[in-house]
C-alpha cells in the first residue's frame, strides 16, 4: 500500500523553497508497517508504524547544503521539528540537473542530525529512476534529508584535527575512545535518536558497556565552540 501526499502549504519562491507538508499542532501523520508516504520526493516506508506529530513542517529547498569545498545536490528536505526514532527506509528523488557536478554512482545519503552535524549512508543508487535509498534497521532521529558524493560528503570526519588541534581515537572502537586536545571543557555522547547517553570533563569515554553502532561525539571548549564526531562502536574480538 502506498500513500502519496504532495500537499503544498504555500510556495516562497517557486523554485528555491516550498514547504510541502503541515502538522498542526495536536494533529499527527501516521504512516503504517507496509505502507509508505511521497512527499514531493522524499518517500517514507517505514518498518513499523510511524507518527509524524504537530506542530510540525516539512519543506524542500533547491538551495544545496555546503562544507568547505564539498557540497549536496540542489534539493533538500527539511523538517522544522526532529523526526525521532525512524526505522526503514528513505528514498530520495533528484533531477541530473541538481546534481551540481556530482556522479550519480557516487551519491549517498546524507541526514542531519539535531546538534547539525551530518552523517552519511551508503545506500543503493538507482540511475534508471534517479533515486537514492538506504534502510535503516536501527533508528534515527533527523531533521534534514539531502544527498552528496561519497568522495566529499558533509559528514565530520571520524578522525579530524581542527584549528584548536582536537583528535579523537581510535574510532571505529570497541570499548574507549580517548580526546586529546587543550582548553577542552565538556564531551557528550549522543545516540542516533538524539539521546544523550555519556558526558564528561574527562578526556576519555568508556563505550565498552554499549552496543555496537553509531554515535555522535560532541566536543565543547573553554571559549564555547563546539565540534562534532561520528564514532563507530564495534564487537571487541577475543581470540
Amino acid at each position: 500500500m502506498k500513500i502519496s501526499i504532495t500537499l503544498i502549504g504555500f510556495f516562497v519562491s517557486p523554485f528555491l523553497f516550498s514547504q510541502i507538508l503541515t502538522v498542526n499542532a495536536g494533529s499527527s501523520v501516521s504512516i503504517s508497517s507496509g505502507s509508505s508516504i511521497t512527499l514531493d520526493g522524499l518517500e517514507i516506508t517505514p518498518s513499523d508504524t510511524y507518527v509524524i506529530n504537530g506542530a510540525n513542517d516539512v519543506s524542500r529547498s533547491a538551495n544545496a547544503v555546503t562544507a568547505g569545498a564539498n557540497s549536496s545536490v540542489s534539493r533538500v528536505y527539511s523538517s522544522s521539528a526532529l523526526l525521532s526514532g525512524f526505522t526503514g527506509t528513505l528514498t530520495f528523488s533528484y533531477l541530473e540537473g541538481e546534481l551540481n557536478g556530482i556522479t550519480e554512482n557516487e551519491l549517498v545519503l546524507e541526514l542531519q542530525s539535531d546538534d547539525d552535524s551530518w552523517i552519511s549512508y551508503t545506500g543503493t543508487v538507482d540511475e534508471v529512476n534517479n533515486t537514492v535509498s538506504y534502510t535503516f534497521n536501527e533508528s534515527v532521529s533527523f531533521k534534514s534529508v539531502t544527498a552528496s558524493s561519497s568522495n566529499g560528503t558533509l559528514t565530520i570526519e571520524d578522525i579530524e584535527q581542527i584549528p584548536n588541534q582536537i583528535f579523537v581515537y581510535p574510532n571505529p572502537t570497541t570499548d574507549r575512545i580517548y580526546i586529546q586536545g587543550e582548553n577542552i571543557l565538556q564531551t557528550e555522547l549522543f545516540d542516533l535518536r538524539g539521546r544523550k547517553v555519556k558526558t564528561t570533563n574527562q578526556k576519555q569515554i568508556d563505550m565498552s558497556e554499549m552496543g555496537i553502532g553509531t554515535f555522535i561525539l560532541k566536543v565543547t571548549t573553554d571559549n564555547n565552540n563546539t565540534k562534532s564526531f561520528k564514532i563507530i562502536k564495534q564487537w571487541k574480538e577475543y581470540f
